[in-house]
């Protein structure tokens, strides 16, 4: 009953708040002048802040602090939709980050409101550094609102900001990763889902009358309610928070956009983005799997991905028709091979890594372990390149294929508009749609957490909320995939420096420099890269061992234990540029047991495992003997 006497006070008090509002103006008028309103304050703030540290008194830099990120929060949800760069100057990581040319990397020191936190929560705070910092922001302020008087906020992306402002909370909020120091997840949460209340209910007009508001203003409410009721980081049971409040939230904002009628993000220009048309965050559809994909062959067909399948189980693709794509990715190893480090084409040798699944690579916009390519196709000229791999060249591999009466009419009946259809452009092609078709997305967790079922036990619900809350593994493997594709825009993959060690136990890092092996000819001053490779999905990681780019840790409590005490700076080795916090977690027994068995929620391979089938013929004996998957398979 006292549940119920709330939501009706909320809704009068709302509804109290906008009777006044005239029937024909849109909810953008209205969010338009709060937003600049906000931001005026904001500026303000900035500029008493600056103003008290020129004074040189004694201030609360903390108070301040709180202070001025609260009245971002108010307006966050808009810059973070529409102009993400400035939001990343204003409230970003505290980490260098890069971008990079063919052979230059341009750095990009860290700027905005966590530099500031971490930075006033030393015990001699660098005023300066701080001044500085909020310098910065005030100009980017200066900027939005230049921008948004000229160009005003639209309805429709209104609804889009609000519905990827649950999925920002949930990745980057609530994880820790927006306020590592001072931990102010949870008030912060609440500022950003007050604004989505209020500004929401501006759009009851234009509803049709089979909108179901009650169930819209229920749910930011009792989710308002719960993190008023949950204020502990440590302890908030976000597994109970997504599941039951945030995910249906965020449903329920999609459901309203559509029942609106305004134009959706894919109706308002031909940019394409990598977020698709899911209703939350774990639905199936949220992640475009062809979003990064390069060229023109965007739109495909079934047959292209099946020749593919064929390309990718056939050895015939390397020099000596011996070597095949399955022979480092073994569908029933969720695509790896379970060894430390892949065999080269000589099938003696070893290459440099261990080798990554392939399943849902396609939720990436980086690939290969150190970074270094940013399209799959231009990964896959790679390996046949590669003397450690094909060890071939794009005409020896495109005229054996042409002669093959088989492989002719497989690239014909998919490559029908082509007048020669067997090109390295159509071999790549097919390769890549194959690799991009590998989706798997219903596990244990996936299910549970989507509310299709309630299979989870106490252990695995506790290390999901340790993954995604006290032991911050949540901050670099980022939802849905569980990897370094950056949310919420995903738009960047992310690497890290962790300082692998060569050994579990030993105290000596792995002496591969990761992304720095690419440029310390070209721009040997990049130091800060060495030692970053890419963060890896950590979906199907129980059926992907060995672990580590060096593929040296052996068990999943052996890779809980090296995070546990803070990787290589953790166990006081040297290494200033190490982006993993050496901070040890203090993991409990218990609390390491739960999130393994968390990890091993995320197996799902089901439509995945191939089975042999016929290859195609050449009429040749020396070739028609290949062995399905090649010789090491």
């Amino acid at each position: 009953m006292k549940k119920f006497l709330n939501l009706t006070l909320i809704t009068i008090l709302l509804g109290i708040s906008f009777s006044n509002a005239p029937k024909n103006e849109f909810p953008n008028t209205f969010i338009q002048k709060d937003v600049l309103e906000d931001i005026d304050s904001c500026i303000l703030k900035t500029s008493h802040f600056i103003d008290l540290i020129e004074s040189n008194k004694k201030i609360d830099f903390i108070e301040n602090y709180k202070k001025l990120r609260s009245n971002y929060k108010k307006f966050e949800t808009y810059i973070v939709f529409r102009y993400p760069v400035i939001d990343k100057a204003i409230n970003g990581g505290p980490v260098p980050s890069f971008t990079k040319d063919v052979v230059i990397l341009h750095k990009d020191e860290p700027t905005g409101l966590q530099v500031i936190e971490e930075l006033i929560n030393q015990e001699h705070v660098e005023k300066k550094a701080v001044k500085e910092n909020l310098l910065t922001i005030h100009k980017n302020l200066n900027t939005l609102k230049q921008s948004i008087t000229k160009l005003p906020i639209l309805n429709w992306e209104i609804l889009e900001a609000n519905h990827m402002a649950i999925t920002r909370m949930i990745t980057l909020s609530l994880s820790g990763f927006d306020s590592p120091a001072l931990l102010l997840s949870i008030q912060n949460s609440k500022t950003v889902l007050e604004k989505i209340q209020k500004d929401l209910l501006l759009f009851k007009a234009f509803t049709s009358k089979n909108y179901n508001w009650n169930n819209t203003i229920q749910l930011t409410h009792s989710t308002i309610q719960y993190l008023n009721n949950n204020n502990d980081f440590n302890n908030l049971n976000r597994y109970d928070l997504y599941r039951n409040y945030l995910l249906p939230l965020q449903k329920a904002i999609k459901q309203l956009h559509i029942d609106t009628g305004y134009e959706q993000y894919h109706e308002t220009t031909t940019i394409k983005r990598s977020t698709g048309n899911g209703e939350h965050l774990f639905s199936e559809n949220y992640l475009d799997p062809h979003y990064s994909m390069k060229g023109n062959n965007t739109s495909h067909n079934q047959d292209q991905i099946e020749l593919g399948k064929t390309l990718f189980f056939d050895p015939i693709l390397s020099k000596d028709n011996n070597f095949s794509c399955a022979t480092c990715h073994n569908p029933s190893k969720a695509f790896t091979d379970g060894i430390d480090k892949s065999y080269s084409s000589n099938l003696k040798d070893k290459v440099k890594r261990n080798s990554p699944t392939l399943i849902n690579s396609c939720y990436q916009n980086n690939f290969f372990t150190d970074l270094r390519s940013s399209d799959m196709n231009d990964q896959i000229m790679n390996v046949i390149l590669s003397k450690d791999e094909f060890n071939t060249t794009p005409d020896e591999l495109v005229l054996k294929l042409r002669k093959s009466e088989g492989y002719q009419t497989l690239f014909k009946k998919a490559y029908y508009v082509y007048d020669t259809p067997i090109t390295i452009g159509t071999v790549k092609s097919s390769l890549e749609l194959y690799v991009r078709s590998l989706i798997n997305l219903n596990s244990k967790f996936d299910k549970n957490i989507r509310r299709e079922t309630n299979s989870l036990t106490k252990e695995e619900i506790d290390g999901a909320n340790l993954f995604l809350g006290k032991a911050a593994c949540a901050t670099c493997h980022f939802a849905p995939n569980f990897n370094g594709f950056v949310p919420p825009h995903y738009q960047d993959t992310e690497g890290e420096i962790l300082g692998v060690l060569e050994e579990p136990n030993g105290n000596k890092i792995d002496n591969d420099k990761g992304m720095y092996e690419r440029f310390k000819n070209s721009y040997p001053e990049a130091h800060y890269i060495e030692g970053m490779f890419k963060t890896s999905s950590i979906r199907n990681v129980e059926l992907t061992k060995p672990y580590m780019h060096n593929g040296k840790y052996n068990t999943l409590e052996e890779v809980v234990d090296f995070y546990n005490h803070g990787g290589a700076s953790g166990k006081g080795i040297e290494l200033p540029q190490q982006t993993l916090a050496p901070d040890s977690l203090n993991l409990t027994n218990y609390e390491k047991k739960a999130l393994v068995s968390f990890m091993k929620t995320l197996t799902d391979t089901v439509g995945t495992v191939v089975q042999p089938f016929a290859l195609p013929k050449f009429g040749i004996d020396s070739l028609d003997n290949r062995v399905w998957g090649g010789l090491m398979y």
